[in-house]
Parts: C-alpha cells; structure tokens; sequence
C-alpha cells in the first residue's frame, strides 16, 4: 500500500489501492473487510439456500444487500479505494477484452452444443446469465479482491473456489456445488492475471455460466431475463449512487 500522507493521523485506506498495492503470491494482512467479506459469504449462502428453497426474494435481497450495497460502500466510502477496488478500472482493459473474446468464442460451442443436446433455446438461457453482473462482482470483484488483500493470490484463488462452492450447497446438489466451486477456480485465475471484471463479463461469463447452469439441471427463459434486467439496473444504480456520494 502507499504511505499514510501523516504519520500522526489515523489509518485511512488510500485512494487508488488497488493500483500502487504490491501483489504476492502468500501473505498476512486480514483487515476489517475481510471480516465484512466473511460475513457477506456466508450471508449469502443463507440468501442463496433460503431463495432456492422458501422464497425467491430471500435471493434478491442478498444480491442487492450483501452482494451490492455492503461490498460498495466498503470500498468506496469506508476504504476509499475507488472503483477499481471493485475491479471496475480501465487498467489492462484491452488485454481483459481481447482475452474474454477468446475465451468467450471457445467456449460457445459447448454452449449451443449442451442447449440443443436438452432442448433449450439458447437466446433466452444465454441473455438470462447476461444479466448476472452481481455474481462475478461478488464474487471476484468484491471476495477475491479482498481475499487477496488479506492472504495473497494464491490463497484468494483457492477461497473462491471453495466460497463459490459453498455458496450452493443445499441449493444445488452437492456434485453441482462442487462443480461451480472448479469454474469458479478457472475463473478466478483468468481474473488474477488482470483483476478487472471486463476479463469475465459482458463477454465470457454469460457463456460458461450458461454451460455451468444447463449441467446442473437449471435453465433460463425470458422470464429470468426480465428479472435479471430488473437486477442489474437497480444493482448498477446503487453502485454509482454510492460511488457518487463518496466525497460527502
């Protein structure tokens, strides 16, 4: 991290961190956002197993609560870290592009493949896991980032997949759950090398998640479309209104 502007003041997060903050492979540093994220993890997992099997909108109120508004304002206004704190900046942007271009067109014809195979209309499975920004922003975004803070990037990767796993136990059955858990894993080296969500989404996540989701058994109509439309924009509009807020 930078240096404090003040040795006498109190310690308050940098704006820019992510930027100037050296990256190591195993290190020490959990703060008071790592317990936030923890918190959120297992919050969700709550969220997530409560949406699948009492109520959908237990679901969306862990998307839009833990999984939106704790990880933004933590970052914007309690670290002050900007919004690539986030993995939402401009850096590597063209290598994260070219590479999800790549990864997204190799994986597509899985995806078409597993879609006729069930005899699921892929334009609506493939916009519906579109609309799903709020988890690879949870998930990288807001956990990996943390965890890599916090522990380093080799343990941040292996936490991921483990946190992603678990996020569906008792949602999915527990060979689906292991699964996610081996994306998320692959997935959280592709964002390691550039820690910038463009690497994973608009371009390659709708795409491995719409395979992940149609090999366990879960696909998307126009409906979820909807739905995740709905998600997104609200999700989008928290994240600018905190983010513009963060200078009162």
């Amino acid at each position: 991290m930078p240096a404090l502007s003040s040795a006498a003041a109190a310690p308050t997060p940098p704006t820019g961190a992510d930027r100037a903050r050296p990256r190591r492979a195993v290190t020490w540093a959990p703060g008071s956002d790592t317990l936030i994220a923890l918190a959120t993890l297992l919050g969700f997992w709550a969220c997530y197993w409560a949406g699948s099997t009492i109520h959908v909108a237990f679901l969306y109120g862990g998307i839009l609560v833990l999984g939106t508004v704790v990880p933004a304002y933590t970052v914007l206004r309690h670290r002050r870290e900007g919004l690539a704190g986030l993995g939402i900046t401009r850096r590597f942007l063209l290598l994260s592009l070219l590479v999800s271009v790549v990864l997204g067109a190799g994986s597509a014809f899985q995806l078409f493949a597993l879609a006729a195979e069930q005899g699921v209309p892929v334009l609506p499975h493939l916009l519906g896991n579109l609309m799903v920004l709020w988890e690879p922003l949870f998930v990288f975004g807001w956990l990996y980032l943390r965890w890599e803070r916090a522990f380093g990037w080799l343990p941040a990767i292996v936490l991921v997949g483990a946190g992603f796993a678990l996020q569906h136990v008792g949602s999915v059955p527990l060979p689906a759950a292991l699964g996610f858990g081996a994306f998320a894993l692959a997935f959280a080296v592709v964002f390691a090398l550039v820690r910038n969500l463009v690497v994973l989404w608009p371009l390659f996540y709708p795409v491995a998640s719409g395979i992940g989701t149609l090999q366990a058994g879960v696909t998307m109509g126009w409906g979820a479309v909807v739905v995740g439309a709905v998600l997104l924009v609200v999700q989008l509009a928290i994240i600018t209104l905190i983010w513009r807020a963060r200078r009162l």
